[in-house]
């Protein structure tokens, strides 16, 4: 049995969330699909409501990730 071509920097294998095949290039138009079917069923599992969020979103999840634009105070401003 032939091991599965490697394909990521690291050696990681991808594989299309749909059908499961071994994707030949991380550089195709359709990554992480195969194909524009698989890419389209996808799309149709979470119009469907086939797919849920494990928990709902809470905004302030990321706010580490957020730049943060603190501004000092302009004291010259009411001069």
């Amino acid at each position: 049995m032939d091991k599965p071509r490697k394909i990521g920097n690291d050696g990681t294998v991808y594989r299309c969330p749909i059908c499961k095949t071994i994707l030949p290039s991380m550089s195709a138009p359709t990554f992480p699909f195969c194909s524009d079917r698989c890419r389209l069923l996808d799309l149709n599992n979470w119009m469907e409501g086939n797919y849920t969020v494990s928990r709902p979103v809470d905004p302030t999840d990321q706010l580490e990730d957020l730049p943060r634009n603190r501004q000092k105070p302009d004291s010259n401003a009411n001069s």
